[in-house]
């Protein structure tokens, strides 16, 4: 498996967790809004990083 290929298997993992805490997130105390918009942030961190990936990727071809 190539760097790349398990950095996007990172990604993946990385936004399964974002899913699931969001899932998990019941608690009336929490902010449902604002828990969406952080993992809004997140998500858009995690395509851009993977974007710049593969960005590399077709440089280094």
């Amino acid at each position: 498996m190539s760097n790349s290929q398990s950095n996007l298997d990172l990604h993946l993992t990385a936004r399964g967790y974002l899913i699931d805490f969001l899932a998990t997130s019941t608690a009336p105390s929490v902010d449902q809004n604002e828990l969406r918009e952080i993992l809004l942030f997140l998500n858009n961190l995690i395509t851009f990083d993977e974007i710049n990936l593969i960005k590399e990727d077709v440089k280094g071809v």
